[in-house]
């Protein structure tokens, strides 16, 4: 049986292993990660959830400096990134950043563009009007704009992976901090 993106990121979150906004990333039929074997989740599950929004909140509301919390929720976004396997789904595209731009294209329906004619700046488009992390789709009254560090992180591994180097990412448009849709830039040679 093919497990769905959606499905098996909303099972991912249920039992806490999703914290970023690049979950969609999970899109490739070729590409079969492991799922809790239970569709509802229990209720340590849901505890869970409820502790990770809590923290969140907190996070949110604490007197922290913004490059602090950057740190701490970026940094974090290493556990989700070895949990999903990334480095196993990335590998057949090291070292062919085309490749990699035309699948997210084709299969995960994002625009990628590139910012100057040097190609060393690309602006990757998540071109969806909602937050596609399934942790948030219960609190959708809710905002979480730290949350968008852990797709930073995210989105720095993934295309470090791809490009055989370190890159930066930074979230320049984002659901969670009001804008309409996610939008990352992501600087290839920082």
């Amino acid at each position: 049986m093919t497990t769905t993106r959606r499905n098996f990121l909303k099972k991912a979150c249920i039992s806490g292993i999703c914290l970023c906004g690049f979950s969609t990333i999970l899109g490739s039929e070729t590409f079969t990660p492991k799922t809790p074997s239970s569709e509802t989740p229990n209720k340590n599950e849901i505890m869970f959830l409820k502790w990770i929004t809590e923290l969140l909140e907190n996070l949110e509301n604490s007197h922290l400096t913004e490059a602090q919390l950057r740190q701490i929720v970026k940094s974090s976004s290493i556990a989700h990134h070895h949990n999903l396997e990334m480095d196993t789904m990335l590998t057949p595209f090291k070292g062919h950043l085309d490749n990699f731009i035309e699948f997210i294209e084709e299969k995960w329906g994002w625009k990628v563009s590139y910012e100057d004619s040097n190609k060393q700046v690309l602006i990757v488009d998540e071109d969806k009007p909602f937050c596609v992390c399934p942790l948030l789709q219960k609190e959708k009254e809710k905002k979480f704009p730290a949350l968008c560090y852990c797709s930073e992180g995210f989105a720095e591994r993934m295309f470090t992976i791809v490009c055989n180097h370190p890159v930066n990412a930074t979230v320049i448009s984002s659901i969670q901090r009001g804008n309409n849709k996610c939008i990352y830039r992501i600087v290839l040679n920082p």
